[in-house]
């Protein structure tokens, strides 16, 4: 009987020490750091005092291959300025850059990092979350800078919970190469939901000014554009970088970002402790593996901050597109619920309509339950539910001149604006000269938008070219929408030329046309875009030809105008991306006169 007691305890033993070396080679952890009691638990030790942990967070990998070559982003260039905090992604596929981003501030020595990143998965209760354990990676313990923590917890809005942070990938993609890097450094983890407020990050940001040493750097761990081609990626990118280089804490809760808060809290840190110059990267996951025909782009930024002021260039994003039509065939597929129209090409998540300054369409008809409607073969009306539908997928701004705006009458157009209003999606081109457009307000700029409908030529044209001098004198932009030439042709009119270059020669920035349901030539004049029409967008004709129209995305800036270009398929009344090879084919004959630097874009030097 003794001897099977003792045979059985030895075998027991045996397993138990087993258990733990397995552990310890999946953990990276040094067997002579596992205490005795065989519990989970690690003892670590510095030059001052030995801790104890039982419970942990593990990073995202814990195979040391999962990180790339270390000893190659280690030999790089390390960057001589002392940063106080950036922007770094936590997307293992781009492992080698996250290396090089961490590598490139090894000489700089480090106490503390902080990282903000996105509560993914909307876990725990509270909106700030933060964690008080250590990361096991495969380099060892990275521990929690427990000071900074319990500081941080005497504040309401910020929480303690452990659960979110298992499986939280912001924060252990990240772990691994922190203890690679800076091996005596610790960590002070924070995930923030999308709906904290940004008065909540500013408190954020102060405390952490409050409590931080002069050794700590704030790492806001956010990617950026996400299931896009490399086309959109890119604009959507052009306009994200542009408000994070220039602090323009207005627009970041628009971006195109999987953390607006994370970003917000790092500015007002940034700003308070007057370290706003930014040294970036940007590229995507297409550029990073020559996968150009990608369909499911992500977008990754790397900066680093440093003492400085921040750039001063606002930079204004547009997104345009042609005649949208939501009443008969489209408006009965609304009411059925067979689809919204805009489902296409919206994309996933919504992302393609997303961290746009202003989406614009010509809004081919009247929103309004009025039925007094005019008798002629075309004549258009939209329920009231349309200016919701706008609003949902975030077409906030309408070019009312058109020859259908006033198919209901007076009343009509009134019911449009005021529905349009309820939702505030702003508008312009009414039948006056003097409401035909709207002056928008971002950052240090000032844009014009302005209508003209040449169909039936209710406004004398030669009206329109003094009003557009003086506008442009006071403002920064103008953006003339136009609805002219004639309905299925395939080339712009004499006349269409003719207003074009008069609107360019008094001062318009780009020129977008509409009205005759297909796509027409662009040219540039005087170095300014002409677009003389993009097609429809949506609407229930038949011919193939009305079935394909293109949108245009715009960066305007000081220096250079950017444009990106997004043709599309009308299927079942919604439009929908083309494919990037498609795209690619499309941009090269329309493209053929232009000078362009990438597929479907090219810019305008000024």
């Amino acid at each position: 009987m003794k001897k099977s007691v003792i045979l059985f305890i030895f075998i027991f033993l045996a397993f138990l020490f087993c258990v733990v070396i397995f552990q310890n080679y999946l953990s990276g952890i040094s067997i002579e750091n596992v205490p005795v009691d065989w519990k989970n638990s690690v003892i670590v030790k510095d030059n001052s005092s030995e801790k104890k942990y039982t419970d942990f967070h593990y990073a995202y990998f814990q195979g040391k291959e999962f990180y790339g070559n270390l000893e190659k982003a280690d030999s790089k260039t390390k960057i001589d300025e002392k940063v106080y905090g950036g922007v770094v992604s936590h997307h293992f596929f781009v492992a080698s850059e996250i290396a090089s981003f961490f590598a490139k501030m090894r000489n700089q020595k480090i106490d503390t990092f902080v990282i903000l990143g996105p509560n993914h998965f909307n876990a725990g209760n509270g909106d700030i979350l933060i964690s008080k354990y250590p990361y096991n990676t495969p380099w060892g313990i990275l521990e929690p800078d427990e000071k900074i923590i319990e500081e941080l917890l005497k504040e309401k809005f910020i929480e303690n919970e452990e659960f979110p942070f298992e499986k939280e990938h912001s924060i252990s993609s990240l772990v691994g190469f922190i203890k690679y890097f800076s091996p005596e450094a610790k960590i002070v983890p924070i995930i923030l939901k999308k709906n904290v407020s940004p008065l909540e990050a500013e408190l954020l940001a102060e405390k952490l000014t409050d409590i931080l040493g002069e050794n700590s750097i704030v790492l806001a761990s956010v990617d950026f554009s996400h299931h896009l081609n490399r086309i959109a990626a890119q604009f959507h990118d052009e306009a994200s970088v542009s408000v994070i280089e220039n602090f323009d804490y207005e627009r970041i809760y628009n971006l195109e970002i999987d953390s607006p808060p994370s970003i917000y809290t790092l500015l007002e840190y940034l700003e308070k402790k007057g370290s706003q110059k930014m040294i970036y990267e940007n590229i995507n996951s297409a550029t990073f593996s020559d996968d150009f025909d990608s369909e499911d782009v992500t977008s990754y930024l790397f900066s680093y901050f440093t003492e400085g002021e921040y750039k001063r260039e606002t930079k204004i994003s547009l997104l345009n597109f042609g005649d949208t039509m939501l009443g008969r065939e489209v408006e009965r597929k609304i009411i059925k619920n067979e689809g919204d129209p805009f489902e296409k090409i919206r994309g996933a998540e919504g992302n393609f309509l997303k961290g746009v300054d202003f989406i614009s369409v010509n809004l081919e008809g009247p929103i309004t339950e009025n039925t007094q409607c005019q008798k002629k073969a075309y004549s258009f009306r939209f329920l009231p539910k349309t200016a919701k539908l706008l609003f949902e997928n975030k077409i906030n701004i309408a070019n009312l001149a058109n020859n259908h705006s006033f198919d209901c009458g007076e009343k009509g157009m009134s019911d449009t604006k005021e529905n349009l209003d309820y939702f505030e999606i702003d508008y312009f081109g009414e039948d006056k000269l003097s409401n035909s457009y709207i002056i928008k307000e971002v950052g240090d700029k000032k844009i014009v938008f302005a209508g003209i409908d040449d169909t039936f030529r209710k406004i004398d044209i030669d009206n329109f070219y003094q009003l557009i001098a003086d506008l442009k004198r006071k403002n920064d932009y103008l953006v003339v929408n136009i609805h002219w030439g004639y309905e299925y042709n395939k080339l712009p009119s004499k006349r269409q030329t003719e207003i074009a270059y008069k609107l360019i020669d008094s001062g318009a920035d780009v020129i977008i046309g509409h009205h005759p349901h297909i796509i027409q030539p662009m040219e540039v004049y005087k170095n300014k875009a002409i677009f003389y029409s993009l097609g429809n967008f949506v609407f229930d004709q038949i011919p193939k030809e009305t079935n394909e129209g293109f949108g245009v995305g715009i960066i305007l800036s000081d220096n250079t105008n950017k444009f990106y270009l997004f043709p599309y398929e009308i299927i079942n009344y919604q439009p929908t991306l083309f494919s990037y090879q498609k795209a690619e084919k499309f941009c090269d004959g329309f493209l053929k006169d232009v000078t362009t630097s990438d597929i479907c874009q090219f810019e305008i030097r000024k």
